[in-house]
Order: C-alpha cells, then sequence, then structure tokens
C-alpha cells in the first residue's frame, strides 16, 4: 500500500489527540493557511479541493470564500480528523459552498472528472512515498491553468518552535531516530529546490516558492504548565516523551518548561517564530 506507515500513523494516536486539541492547532496554524488562501484567484462557481485537510478548517474557509455557487472537496486519509471536519461541515453557512470530503491517498485517488480550478494545502502535501507521482495525480485532476497552492514547513533547524523544546527533552532523553533527507513527514519539503523539482517533473509551470515568516501562537489563555502538557501530548516532543520511561517524564517537562518560560506570557501564551515555504504553481 501506498503511502502506508503515514496511513497507520494519522489513524493512530496522533489523530486522534489533534482532534482532541484542535481548537489549539487551529489557533496556531490558521493564519498561515489564511495567507496562502488569500493568493488564490477565488470567485463564484470556483471548484476548490484541499489536499490533506485534516479537521477542515482551511476547507471551510475555502467554502465560505466561494460562496453557494461553487464546491470543495477535502481529502485526507485520517478518519479521526476527518469526522470532526464532517460535524464543522454540518454547521457550515448556507451561503458557503457544498463541501464534501473523502477518506483517501491523494497519491493514487481517483478523483471526478470535473476538473478543479483551484487546489490548495496547508502542510498536508509533505507525506507521500512518492511526491512526482502524487502531483502529478493532482495534476490530473485540475483543469488547465488551474491553480496550486500550499505551505510546507522549512528545515527544522530554522523553526524554534520544533528545536527549543525537543533540546531541552534531549537534555534527559536519546535523540529520536535520524529521518533520512526528504523522507515523507514534516520538514521533507525543506528545501525550495527539491520542491520545485517534484512540481516541474509533474508537469507543473509557473512555479513560485517564497519564504514566510510567521510567529506560532501556542495556548493563548493557557498557563505555562498546561501548554508544556500540551506540548506532550501533540507538540514536535510528544513520542519522545510518550515513549520514555515513567520516571523521567515529569523532569523532562519541568525541563521543557524552563526552555519555553522565555517565550511565554499569560496574555499571549508562548509565541516563537515559524518559517514556512510559501508555494504555487500552475497545471
Amino acid at each position: 500500500m501506498q503511502n502506508a506507515a503515514q496511513i497507520e500513523f494519522w489513524n493512530g494516536d496522533t489523530g486522534k489527540n489533534w482532534v482532541t486539541h484542535d481548537a489549539l492547532m487551529e489557533a496556531m496554524l490558521a493564519p498561515l493557511g489564511e495567507r496562502v488562501l488569500d493568493s488564490l484567484a477565488i470567485s463564484a462557481g470556483t471548484h476548490a479541493l484541499d489536499i490533506g485537510c485534516g479537521c477542515g478548517h482551511p476547507t471551510l474557509s475555502l467554502a465560505r470564500r466561494i460562496g453557494a455557487s461553487g464546491s470543495v472537496t477535502g481529502v485526507d486519509i485520517s478518519a479521526p480528523m476527518l469526522n470532526l471536519a464532517q460535524g464543522l461541515a454540518e454547521q457550515a453557512p448556507e451561503d458557503s459552498a457544498p463541501v464534501s470530503f473523502i477518506k483517501a491517498d491523494a497519491q493514487t485517488y481517483r478523483f471526478s472528472e470535473t476538473p478543479f480550478d483551484v487546489v490548495f494545502s496547508r502542510f498536508g502535501v509533505m507525506f507521500f512515498d512518492e511526491p512526482v507521482a502524487a502531483f502529478s495525480n493532482i495534476r490530473g485532476a485540475m483543469r488547465p491553468g488551474g491553480q496550486l497552492a500550499f505551505c510546507c514547513w522549512q528545515p527544522r533547524a530554522v523553526n524554534p518552535f520544533m528545536t527549543i523544546p525537543a533540546l531541552a527533552a534531549m537534555e534527559l532523553l536519546p535523540p529520536p531516530p535520524e529521518m533520512p533527507a526528504r523522507a515523507p513527514g514534516p520538514f521533507a519539503f525543506e528545501e525550495a529546490e527539491y520542491v520545485e523539482q517534484i512540481l516541474f517533473e509533474a508537469d507543473f509551470s509557473d512555479i513560485t516558492i517564497n519564504p514566510v515568516s510567521q510567529p506560532l501562537v501556542f495556548g493563548k489563555g493557557l498557563s505555562i504548565e498546561e501548554i508544556v502538557d500540551r506540548l506532550v501530548q501533540i507538540g514536535p516532543i510528544a513520542q519522545m516523551v510518550r515513549e520514555a520511561p515513567e520516571p523521567l517524564r515529569q523532569p523532562v517537562m519541568d525541563k521543557v518548561k524552563i526552555a519555553v518560560s522565555p517565550y511565554y506570557t499569560e496574555a499571549s501564551g508562548m509565541i516563537l517564530e515559524g518559517n514556512f515555504w510559501q508555494v504555487s504553481a500552475a497545471a
């Protein structure tokens, strides 16, 4: 099965934890998705596709922007996240475009014959086993000249949201296994040249990749202890702490609290800089 490891991953504890903390994660990531959505040429009647739609918030934002005469399809491999997305869609305003969700792998799924005018993704396209095949399949579902736009992470090293908690945890825990470069995962697209190569080989044109810096606001309204608790459930150190011996878990959390405290205020939560690529191309 293509992308089997990712399918198992996002239907297991990670997908369930994301649903549990959906509001927290959405508050952090929504500004980035909205920035990408602002770049799209959306009008009445637009048919749009959201790749890796997760819990469906960007999908529903697309639907509101398009209005009742278009349509939006969200595709994801995570059943727990899609269940939440479907529930949110049932509460959408009547003047939004109709929304449908598909549990499928966008690398191989045969989309309907109605071509998409717009394809969007917020951090949903870095997980394919064969990214050229995936983007070729996606391009084949688009009308000629249709617009692709997505955001993805720049390298881990320039994203302190990922590095600061992890370095603190590694004072007591062994580092996680080193991932091969370009392996499916959050940082598979950290190299802009690699992303450009994939899209070129998938027959996209007018490829543009711009760096974006955006503060990541995590846990506004929570105490520092609550923020650290969330970081070990859904954040970049979740798996490390989950696999740690029980006697080490609280000491690790204490280390993380010390490390992130300089970036925390009671009014704003934890704020750490994020660095991303904003990508666009034409089918």
